[in-house]
């Protein structure tokens, strides 16, 4: 058996907390920031049992609905277990392509023309969880 193998069965028998946890470790540095950043534009940040960090009623610092930065949503007053769900999905982007995430979210943004339903990273997050109210084509 591949040690790729071998890790994926061990991540599949350990079920999602190691998957949660493996998320906030390597999300780690990039949240130490948002929650700084947050907490600088006068958010209240909370540490969830997903360790997923909600810093609301920002007063600026952040974009659209909300902007997420590692395991931080940062947003004004826009929050519900949807759009927590939402944004907790694009914590697994950070996590999965690192520094890169921005980089490419950008370049979508440019490919799609700032239509953010039409988006691979926003449709993978869930458009409906997301607050998106035109759907265009499969989820």
């Amino acid at each position: 058996m591949s040690a790729l193998a071998a890790l994926t069965l061990v991540v599949i028998m350990a079920g999602p907390h190691v998957l949660t946890a493996s998320r906030a470790v390597v999300n780690l540095p990039l949240s130490a920031v948002g929650v700084a950043w947050g907490r600088a534009h006068g958010g209240t940040c909370v540490v969830h049992g997903d360790l997923f960090v909600t810093c609301k009623s920002l007063d600026s610092g952040f974009t659209n609905a909300g902007t997420t930065v590692g395991n931080v949503w940062l947003y004004g007053n826009l929050g519900g277990p949807d759009r927590h769900r939402h944004e907790a999905r694009h914590a697994d982007q950070w996590a999965m392509l690192g520094p890169l995430f921005p980089v490419l979210y950008g370049l979508e943004s440019l490919r799609t023309r700032g239509d953010f339903e039409q988006s691979v990273f926003e449709r993978w997050a869930g458009l409906h969880d997301g607050g998106y109210t035109r759907h265009i084509g499969p989820q």
